[in-house]
């Protein structure tokens, strides 16, 4: 095991992992769609469930737009790097676009129809990418980048229904006390 690999992979993956997930399921838990003492199996039935009439529902049925695109990419473990994925793709897009505006520009050089289907196209590739999330983050190492993700699953829902808090809220507290 490379350790540079293993840092990398908590940093970009494993640490997302767990802040994404204890939002999640916070926000699940305390909306009562959960239950605190229920296990590893059961919450994972229970999120299939969750899932079964999200796709019944027209609307979705929630109220949280993360908790609705979590679900679109599958809900678990998987939706949930899924999402991520997807999140730093587009948020890559839109600082190239900011740093380099000619390139709106050029998308327009073969016409208004050749930029609508090359963003289209963009979209779809990144929405494939986002799929398969593992070929995005992992150039060697899959195995370590699959298990810390996993691993970040896990914490970030056991901090979650243990109703702790996550320890970046006491470093931002500490940092905004020094702000006058």
């Amino acid at each position: 095991m490379n350790f540079f690999t293993f840092l990398e992979a908590t940093i970009k993956l494993g640490i997302p992992m767990v802040v994404l997930s204890w939002v999640i399921f916070t926000r699940l838990y305390g909306g009562g769609e959960l239950d605190r003492k229920a296990d590893k199996k059961s919450i994972g039935a229970e999120v299939k469930n969750m899932k079964k009439s999200f796709r019944k529902k027209k609307d979705g049925g929630t109220s949280s737009y993360v908790v609705e695109k979590w679900m679109w990419f599958g809900s678990g473990f998987y939706g949930l790097a899924g999402l991520w994925t997807f999140a730093v793709i587009e948020i890559a897009d839109v600082i190239r676009i900011v740093f380099n505006p000619s390139t709106i520009l050029a998308s327009f050089d073969n016409g208004l129809v050749s930029a609508v289907i090359n963003l289209a196209v963009n979209q779809f590739s990144n929405l494939i990418t986002a799929f398969v999330w593992f070929g995005y983050w992992a150039d060697d190492g899959i195995i370590i980048w699959l298990l810390v993700a996993y691993a970040g699953y896990w914490i970030g829902v056991e901090l979650a229904r243990r109703d702790e808090e996550l320890p970046i809220q006491d470093l931002l507290s500490k940092l905004k006390s020094l702000w006058p």
